[in-house]
């Protein structure tokens, strides 16, 4: 019996894990960042709680500062863009932590409303 659990839990830690790197991702996209000189435009990190995601916006010069800013995904005319694969790994971790906290909270919460519906269904 111990044999057929293994495979079910390989399959909701992938789903965990792809869940968590889908939302650091969409974090970075929607975070954005404060720049206050010229020269931090020269790298600008991405990614809550920890910068993984980082670009070179030295090209883009706003009038006044501080001013916010945003990844910038041009395909035609990239910028230079590097990752810290390390960070990645951490905020995805962090992520994935959350993420299972709060799902399992919600089986805490809702898991016994949904078995008795479920078992009077089957009666």
């Amino acid at each position: 019996m111990q044999g057929r659990r293994w495979p079910a839990i390989a399959v909701q830690a992938s789903g965990l894990l792809a869940a968590a790197l889908a939302i650091t991702w969409t974090i970075a996209q929607l975070i954005p960042v404060t720049v206050h000189s010229p020269s931090q435009l020269r790298d600008v990190a991405f990614g809550w709680p920890i910068p993984w995601y980082h670009q070179d916006l030295s090209r883009y010069q706003p009038a006044d500062y501080p001013t916010t800013v945003e990844i910038v995904g041009d395909r035609v005319d990239p910028v230079a863009t590097t990752v810290d694969w390390l960070a990645l790994v951490g905020d995805v971790a962090l992520t994935a932590l959350v993420l299972w906290a709060v799902v399992a909270a919600l089986i805490q919460l809702f898991g016994p409303a949904l078995r008795r519906t479920l078992a009077e269904r089957e009666h």
